[in-house]
């Protein structure tokens, strides 16, 4: 039973895919037919809480600090993730990459542009975009 969150995590963002390409949402390249997927982490502010997985962010509060992967100008939501406040934000970044990708490849076929922010400038990721044959920004 364990497991159980994390399967219907995964079916909840499979069908979110399925859904998208099916009703042909409008997806706008931000270069010539590339469509970007936007990963950033967003720390959310959850001072004076005594929440579970809390803690001390890069921003100075104590809160958490997921990860979202955002599809085309448009940005809509492929994939989230929520983050203890102090973890690194290339913490488990290529697992996720991975999922975004796949997600974000349900939706579209035009050719993917990852743009991630300076914190993940790691090998394991660019090593992904190879993989993958995406451009990394």
């Amino acid at each position: 039973m364990d497991l159980a969150p994390e399967i219907f995590k995964s079916i909840i963002k499979e069908e979110s895919a399925k859904l998208l390409k099916s009703m042909n949402a409008k997806l706008t390249p931000c270069i010539d037919y590339y469509i970007s997927i936007d990963v950033d982490v967003s720390p959310f502010d959850n001072s004076d809480t005594k929440k579970e997985g809390v803690s001390y962010t890069y921003k100075k509060f104590d809160g958490y600090a997921p990860i979202f992967a955002y599809l085309g100008e448009e940005g809509y939501c492929v994939n989230a993730e929520l983050r203890k406040g102090s973890q690194h934000c290339q913490k488990n970044t290529p697992e996720f990459l991975r999922k975004s990708i796949k997600y974000s490849k349900a939706i579209t076929s035009n050719p993917l542009l990852l743009r991630l922010d300076s914190g993940n400038d790691a090998i394991d990721n660019i090593a992904i975009c190879k993989e993958k044959m995406l451009i990394l920004l």
